[in-house]
């Protein structure tokens, strides 16, 4: 975790680089957190390399009454950048995507807002122990074939009960269901990216393997995973344009298992991801010159 002093800056400033990000594509949704494989949002203070996107994302826990503006959400959304054959697959696995372009709807910034208001009055929000949904904005940089492990849910203690389709109706149970995403994006010219994410479960017990890589052999922790690649969500964005993932508006399948979740009060709450490209391939952008300081 990062000092007070700089948990309070970013709590701040994040309003501030969140009604910007229509402008820059820059926006602090949230204090970050310090986790596995993100990094902190950062990305003022380093310069980016050619090949990198700046990659922002944040989930979202919804109170009851929140969840019922989820319609009035959609409205803002262009869902038709999915194929229709995709989206219906979406659906039948309880998912539905959208992207909004530019700029992000009121609605959300409430929600953010409130969010870090949150998270700023409740140590137990601070500390991740609330759900089992962490609410902390993540920067990724990413580059090209380099991938990204975007945790959603993580249930280390429980077996979970999950069907779906793909290539006909399967599933089973699984213990200690880790539910994530696997991001991608490179540039895709100046001004747009290609990001790509895909749905996946870990789970069961890790089990150590050799691995044969750049001309050394080591050993790797794995588990047994499904990947759903025919659920994978490929499209091109531009900078300061945000995608938009959640569970169908009846829970089912990989979508309620993803994006909905039990607080430590009991209340069940409606989960949504966003995902936004924050910045691209600019490293002159970011000079000491323009931004005046560095941090």
């Amino acid at each position: 975790m990062s000092s007070a002093n700089d948990g309070n800056h970013s709590r701040r400033c994040f309003l501030l680089g969140l009604v910007a990000s229509t402008a820059s594509g820059c926006a602090h949704w949230l204090p970050s957190r310090k986790e596995p494989e993100p990094r902190k949002s950062t990305i003022l203070s380093q310069e980016l390399a050619p090949d990198t996107v700046g990659i922002e994302s944040i989930l979202l826990r919804l109170s009851s009454v929140e969840s019922q503006q989820m319609p009035d959400l959609w409205a803002y959304a262009d869902e038709q950048v999915i194929a229709p054959e995709p989206r219906m697959l979406l659906d039948r696995n309880g998912l539905r995507a959208g992207k909004f372009s530019g700029q992000i709807p009121a609605i959300v910034q409430a929600w953010v807002a409130q969010n870090a208001t949150r998270i700023e009055q409740d140590p137990m929000e601070q500390a991740g122990v609330v759900a089992d949904v962490s609410s902390f904005s993540q920067l990724w940089r990413c580059r090209p074939d380099q991938r990204k492990v975007l945790t959603v849910r993580n249930l280390p203690k429980e077996t979970v009960t999950l069907f779906y389709n793909e290539e006909g109706f399967r599933g089973g149970q699984f213990p200690a269901p880790h539910f994530l995403f696997s991001l991608y994006a490179k540039p895709n010219g100046p001004q747009s990216a290609q990001v790509l994410l895909r749905p996946e479960l870990e789970f069961g017990q890790t089990r150590r393997s050799v691995v044969a890589k750049d001309s050394a052999i080591r050993t790797e922790e794995r588990r047994e995973t499904l990947r759903w690649e025919s659920l994978s969500l490929m499209l091109n964005m531009q900078r300061g344009d945000c995608l938009m993932i959640t569970a169908t508006a009846e829970p089912r399948g990989i979508g309620e298992h993803f994006f909905r979740t039990r607080s430590k009060e009991g209340e069940i709450q409606d989960v949504i991801l966003l995902v936004r490209v924050a910045e691209l391939n600019a490293p002159d952008e970011f000079s000491v010159a323009n931004n005046g300081s560095t941090r």
